[in-house]
């Protein structure tokens, strides 16, 4: 089942958009990644993604993303909240 996950890890926009940089989101999806959105609270960035399963959104976080957490130095504790999507619909 899809989800939406909420994602704030206290991080900058320059630490975000060093590893966005690193990630190459916009041209490497991936697996399970549907969507994924970036706003700014705060003066902290939050991720907002949807991915095909939780157990995309975790091989994500473990093969990919925790790699480069540690690459910049940035904290690997996060607050999320997961929300199974009952109806998604994408033009």
């Amino acid at each position: 089942m899809a989800i939406l996950r909420i994602v704030s890890r206290g991080l900058d926009r320059e630490t975000y958009d060093v590893m966005r940089a690193r990630l190459h989101l916009d041209r490497e999806h991936p697996l399970g990644l549907i969507m994924h959105g970036v706003s700014e609270k705060d003066g902290r960035v939050q991720v907002a993604q949807i991915w095909d399963s939780e157990e995309y959104a975790q091989r994500f976080d473990e093969e990919l993303l925790a790699p480069i957490i540690q690459a910049v130095g940035a904290s690997s504790s996060a607050e999320v909240t997961t929300y199974e999507l009952e109806d998604l619909i994408t033009p």
